[in-house]
């Protein structure tokens, strides 16, 4: 994220990071899978109705809906370990070289240092989460002010996180019952099928109406967040939704102005440079023919 500006400036409005490269891809391939395993995925289950089958039909029939579903989980299943490395990595990065460098590393460092990072659970959600009941309540006009991601986002991320293991080992059951029955009694393969199957209700119930609602469909985002495209929010959202963030990044922008990028005045002398690039290579041509 440190090669990205904090701030973005279009015409007359701030645009705040809230998403790095490598987040929005994680959060592509999340999304995409997600949204294929759906397709795929119910109308296996209820292939006896005839709008599964139409599903289905359309997909390439049972065999090609299959191949893609597995397809989709193994995807799935890599970004989950994928995901596990860019932690370690961050970890290590910016916590294990530099203590260990400076000689100051510490376990506790470094549980205060997974504490503290973006999407951690705290005691400050747990503080959030009343605040948001007593304003929901009426018992306060003040809303609770959040920092980079609030505790929704991060109800998502770890049903997310819990919820692909699952769906991993009992959809390998399934997919390799034989092989499965070798090393499992019987009934694994039945629990197996009811765990996978109510876990992606579940799942899709989550995403489809918590995190949809949340994300895009809420008043002050609808009808959809930019987030997931480009990674920054507008100040208008990033200051009511993540108004500790929102201060955090201007305090920021202040001690450091290169972290702020007017792409407007970048555009224009881009379009300057080319002008100027065209006009030398135009004269270098006209040179060039009157010489002969």
């Amino acid at each position: 994220m440190n090669c990205l500006p904090l701030v973005k400036i279009k015409g007359s409005q701030k645009y705040y990071l809230k998403l790095s490269h490598g987040q929005r891809y994680q959060h592509f391939i999340l999304m995409t899978t997600f949204i294929l395993l759906i397709l795929t995925g119910f109308p296996l289950k209820f292939y006896y109705y005839d709008w599964a089958k139409t599903v289905m039909k359309f997909m390439g029939g049972p065999e090609v809906t299959t191949i893609i579903h597995r397809a989709a989980g193994l995807t799935m299943v890599g970004l989950f370990f994928f995901h596990w490395y860019y932690l370690f990595r961050n970890l290590f990065k910016y916590y294990l070289i530099p203590s260990l460098s400076k000689k100051s590393f510490s376990f506790k460092g470094m549980m205060k240092f997974i504490y503290y990072s973006p999407m951690f659970p705290r005691v400050k959600d747990i503080k959030d989460f009343i605040e948001f009941l007593k304003y929901a309540l009426f018992i306060t006009d003040e809303k609770p002010k959040h920092e980079r991601f609030h505790w929704r986002e991060k109800f998502d991320y770890w049903a997310v996180f819990w919820g692909i293991p699952v769906l991993g080992f009992t959809g390998w059951i399934l997919w390799f019952e034989t092989l499965s029955t070798q090393y499992f009694p019987g009934w694994v393969i039945n629990i197996s099928l009811i765990a996978h199957s109510d876990e992606a209700l579940l799942a899709a119930s989550v995403i489809l109406v918590w995190h949809m609602y949340n994300a895009h469909v809420n008043y002050d985002k609808f009808p959809m967040s930019p987030l997931f495209l480009t990674g920054y929010l507008p100040e208008d959202i990033m200051k009511h939704e993540y108004y500790l963030e929102w201060e955090r990044i201007n305090e920021l922008v202040k001690k450091f102005p290169e972290l702020q990028v007017n792409d407007d005045e970048y555009k224009q002398r881009m379009m300057e440079y080319e002008t100027m690039v065209a006009n030398y290579f135009a004269e270098q041509e006209s040179d060039e023919g009157e010489k002969i």
